[in-house]
């Protein structure tokens, strides 16, 4: 493949002249150029009386993406690379470069501006630069795949505890390997007495999550940022603070021994914000005793404020409980959004188990294969979303038998379990008669309930909420789709088929057709929980011309019908 000097051979000689331009000389690294065909120029300016030395190091990418600029022989206190001396000239913004600038230009007016700034410090440069913090662990390199998740209270550990020991637990499915990934559980100190304290803790509920086996370190805390940004300068900057700590015994894990250090420092999270943060350096070995170089693993805030941080707009919906009857290939996935958006309680109704053909738009793939849907889903939220309760519900409605617990109970009682304290009833049963009834159960307990469907083809669907005091029912939207009051959804003429296997015929619709009115249904219930729900019935349309036209959506309120024998009634009182 070509690089950018031979796709653009001019734009090279451009470079040069803008240079020249603005009185500033650049040596070409010609080697880097003949062996790698790497642009790279050094060169310096004149600030405040003295030669910056500056080296610019062009992407392969450009002139889309812009050079860096180092400063090897500037420490400055923000707006540097601390580790690698490359300057941050430009904010992260779409716009903030463009490709008919010129590395020139970085060099002769925004490296001026930017060292201007800093001189400048205070509220001048906080006014100037862009309101981000700078932290430093974003520098460190780390094994891929290994994460140490940190709880809140080991986000808050006293500046007076200065070191101690820990355990880290790990899920049952992922037990202790090199690649290590769990959860700092407990952080311990111990006075000049030997008396034991612990000064953080993962809650009980967060913990559960990770209730395998456990792997013991050391930690320490550091006044500073390491000053290498590497795991022999983690190690370095533990041992420098805390004599020994790096050579606590090794542990087993499932493919060798490890030792670990953590250590936790202050760190810009904000802007003008710092806060604890944890690293974590690892001396390990294979299991025949071979060493294996030091590595980094690094860490992971888990906590309900580091989680909802991207969606403020559902902030308050961990005291909300959910319940959703039906998980099919609507259910399941309103269930996922639901757990993402850390929904606190979901309960999860249905009786069938995933079959092959079905994870073409089923919410999990051949791993989910003779499951029951509702296992797959607990487990899957229980692993990836800790702060979201999930309670499956084995039954099948219409069929009075044993319960899987063993234990016997009535529909009723299946369902007074489901219903208690739920904030919201969501029904993508795709059943009417079960609709009904447990439409019924919910209207007599004034629970907000939500009507998800999808038609033959997954031509079109309809989003129904039915608010109690606030509109129609679930009867009334059956009238007024009936009656033609509220639009019907298209559907395909031939959109059923049996599979081969199949017990009945199902639909036919592919998963990205069903997704919009899943989004639709998860947007309507965040709104419902939240009190700020329109009330509306949101219907769509999805062209049959399979061009690749989007969805087409139409709003109507839900009003009491005049056939319906319940809201009438209420009406005319």
């Amino acid at each position: 493949m070509q690089t950018w000097v031979q796709r653009f051979p001019e734009r090279l000689e451009h470079e040069l002249d803008a240079f020249r331009e603005r009185g500033l000389t650049v040596e070409l690294d010609e080697r880097s150029l003949e062996l790698q065909g790497r642009v790279i120029l050094r060169g310096s300016i004149a600030w405040r009386g003295e030669d910056v030395a500056l080296e610019v190091v062009y992407p392969d990418s450009y002139p889309y993406l812009r050079p860096q600029v180092y400063a090897p022989g500037l420490v400055l206190d923000r707006h540097q690379n601390p580790y690698g001396g490359n300057l941050c000239l430009l904010d992260q913004s779409p716009g903030a470069w463009m490709p008919e600038e010129t590395a020139a230009w970085l060099v002769s007016e925004r490296v001026p501006h930017l060292l201007e700034l800093v001189d400048a410090g205070g509220e001048t440069l906080r006014a100037e630069e862009a309101p981000q913090g700078e932290p430093v662990s974003a520098y460190f390199p780390w094994l891929q795949g290994a994460v140490i998740f940190v709880p809140a209270g080991a986000l808050a550990v006293e500046a007076s505890a200065t070191s101690g020991s820990g355990r880290i637990l790990c899920r049952v499915d992922e037990p202790p390997r090199l690649r290590l990934r769990g959860l700092i559980g407990e952080l311990i100190v111990k006075s000049r007495k030997r008396k034991v304290r612990t000064v953080a803790s993962a809650d009980r509920a967060l913990a559960a999550h990770f209730r395998g086996d456990e792997v013991p370190f050391r930690w320490v805390r550091l006044e500073s940022p390491p000053a290498a940004a590497s795991a022999e300068g983690v190690l370095a900057a533990a041992e420098a603070a805390h004599p020994g700590i790096v050579e606590s015994p090794r542990h087993r894990v499932g493919d060798g021994r490890v030792s670990i250090a953590g250590v936790v420092f202050k760190e810009e999270v904000r802007q003008g914000v710092y806060e604890d943060t944890w690293l974590f350096a690892v001396r390990a070995c294979r299991p025949n005793g071979a060493e294996i170089p030091p590595y980094l693993i690094h860490s992971e805030r888990l906590t309900p404020e580091d989680m909802g941080a991207r969606i403020p707009t559902v902030a308050g919906l961990a005291n909300k409980t959910v319940a959703i009857v039906g998980v099919g290939a609507l259910g399941s996935t309103i269930a996922l959004e639901l757990a993402r958006a850390q929904v606190g309680e979901l309960r999860l109704l249905d009786h069938d188990h995933v079959e092959t053909g079905t994870t073409v738009r089923w919410a999990g793939g051949l791993s989910a294969v003779g499951h029951l849907k509702v296992d797959v889903l607990e487990r899957r939220i229980e692993a990836d979303h800790p702060f979201t309760r999930c309670v499956p519900f084995r039954y099948q409605i219409g069929q009075s038998a044993l319960v899987r617990t063993g234990r016997k109970e009535t529909e009723l009682d299946v369902l007074g379990r489901l219903l208690d304290g739920a904030d919201l009833v969501i029904d993508a049963s795709a059943d009417l008669s079960v609709q009904q009834f447990v439409a019924s159960m919910a209207e007599a307990r004034d629970i907000p309930q939500l009507f998800v469907s999808a038609t033959e083809g997954a031509r079109g669907g309809v989003v129904a909420p039915a608010i109690p005091g606030a509109g129609g029912c679930w009867l009334c939207l059956q009238w007024h789709l009936e009656t033609g009051s509220l639009p019907t959804p298209p559907r395909a003429d031939t959109g059923t088929v049996q599979p081969r296997g199949c017990g009945s015929p199902t639909f036919t619709g592919t998963s990205f057709d069903l997704l919009p009115i899943a989004a639709q249904a998860s947007r309507v219930a965040a709104s419902m929980l939240g009190g700020r729900s329109n009330g509306e019935v949101s219907v769509c349309s999805i062209p049959a011309s399979d061009d690749g036209s989007p969805p087409v959506w139409e709003s109507r309120p839900l009003n009491r019908h005049q056939r319906c024998p319940a809201c009438s009634a209420v009406a005319a009182a």
